[in-house]
């Protein structure tokens, strides 16, 4: 009985110990199961937060600044229940400067500075609730919006750099859209990298693009959400708090339910799923410059990936078809007529310039004019002007 009672204590002071090595650390000085914080590291690590707590709070009763007292204090809370008191040990975390501590698993000292990045990241992870990027606004017929934490402020020399990088991103073709279309452009854009970057899936891409291609395609789709045409933050904004959330979530700060809530409105927020209000329909182009300008529109989206080349001809076909409609090339089927076609053809790889002033035409002479009333009188044929092709 002795010898199974001393092999029993042998053996759960040797777990104790392996589980200190691998789940606790030591503070440079001292050894094993001596210091408040090895204490509540233990427990913390084997889930009794209650006592991991009461350790912490004996440990910073000593030292005010003890990193990782504070750390595991702010996550035993959270596991605890109490995100406020959570918050308020990482933010003093994340303000400290002391000296050098243990880290889990090692011996090794381990830097301030990286118990610091832990709180900041946890204590952001915490206020995401507060912070949403989008949300459902009843002031715009309950439509998802993007709210002001998806523009932040930026100095001026950033300002320059983001404006660069963006001449970069329109040499494609998206200077030439006015600042509503370019803003429904980008919002496909955003959503392709999504989609191409794993954040969301094919069928959510394909159902929010079937519902909204009408911003993109006009004259031949129902128009897009109401919206579309106003600012959404960058790619690289949405990006990271996708990354935040799912962060926020692999570390219990917030619930599934809430990070699938906010990931939805976000989503919403960029390319709704079933609108109810839509955008009013996009006026026919006035003239053979207009109608020219929507067709290098159209070329443009299909180069850059964003509809398909049977989409492409459909939209080109129904602009056509309006153009002539407008300036009253069509004949009477309603069809366009040969020097109708040629027209704007000639119009859609001309550069977009005034015509240049017609030449005068030298006099005639008295002799040529006698000579030429000799002649039959020709058919008076009526001259072209800028109405009727603007281009010639």
């Amino acid at each position: 009985m002795k010898i199974r009672q001393k092999l029993s204590g042998t053996v759960s002071t040797a777990v104790l110990t392996v589980s200190a090595l691998i789940c606790g650390c030591s503070t440079p000085g001292d050894s094993l199961f001596k210091t408040q914080t090895e204490q509540a590291i233990l427990h913390w690590s084997t889930g009794r937060d209650e006592e991991a707590v009461h350790y912490a709070q004996r440990a910073l009763q000593n030292n005010p600044d003890d990193a990782y007292a504070l750390v595991i204090a702010g996550m035993s809370y959270e596991r605890l229940g109490y995100p406020n008191q959570a918050k308020a040990l990482y933010e003093r975390a994340s303000n400290i400067d002391n000296a050098d501590v243990g880290v889990f698993g090692s011996m090794r000292n381990l830097p301030p500075e990286e118990l610091k990045r832990t709180a900041a990241a946890r204590l952001a992870a915490l206020s995401l609730p507060q912070t949403p990027l989008a949300i459902v606004d009843p002031k715009t017929e309950g439509r998802a919006v993007f709210t002001s934490a998806g523009f932040p402020a930026q100095p001026e020399e950033a300002k320059e750099k983001t404006n660069a990088q963006d001449q970069e991103k329109i040499k494609g073709g998206l200077d030439m859209l006015e600042e509503g279309d370019r803003n429904i452009v980008l919002r496909f854009l955003i959503f392709t990298r999504l989609r191409d970057e794993k954040y969301v899936t094919p069928n959510e891409w394909l159902a929010r693009r079937t519902v909204n291609l009408g911003g993109l395609l006009p004259y031949t789709l129902t128009p897009a959400a109401k919206g579309l045409d106003l600012p959404s933050p960058t790619g690289d904004v949405i990006v990271g708090r996708l990354n935040a959330l799912r962060e926020a979530l692999e570390m219990r700060a917030i619930t599934p339910r809430e990070h699938a809530a906010e990931r939805e409105i976000i989503l919403e927020a960029l390319l709704p799923s079933n609108p109810f209000y839509r955008m009013d329909a996009v006026p026919p182009p006035r003239d053979i410059l207009e109608g020219a300008t929507a067709l290098r529109r159209i070329e443009m989206l299909q180069n850059i990936g964003l509809i398909t080349p049977e989409e492409a001809k459909k939209e080109k076909e129904a602009i056509e078809k309006l153009t002539y409609a407008k300036i009253g090339m069509t004949g009477g089927d309603g069809k366009p007529n040969e020097t109708a076609a040629k027209c704007i053809q000639k119009c859609l790889s001309a550069p977009v310039n005034p015509c240049p002033a017609a030449v005068a035409k030298p006099a005639v002479t008295k002799t040529k004019a006698k000579a030429k009333a000799k002649k039959p009188v020709p058919v008076p044929v009526k001259k072209k002007t800028e109405s009727t092709c603007s281009c010639e």
